[in-house]
């Protein structure tokens, strides 16, 4: 479980430093890397949607 909270905060902070340099990026008017940074911040919201599943799934067996 520890893993598991560790990763849910890497995975937070990824996504904020992602928002800021899109954020960035787009006032900067640097498309390239708006583009370049939308895939990765896709994948990281994907993942933290499993992360979040899976350990619903865990709480709910737990509490069983």
């Amino acid at each position: 479980m520890l893993k598991k909270v560790l990763l849910n905060i890497f995975l937070n902070v990824a996504i904020i430093v992602l928002v800021m340099c899109i954020a960035w990026a787009v006032k900067n008017s640097f498309y390239l890397y708006v583009f370049a940074g939308i895939p990765p911040l896709a994948m990281l919201i994907y993942l933290k949607f499993r992360l979040v599943k899976s350990v619903r799934s865990l709480t709910r067996k737990n509490q069983k």
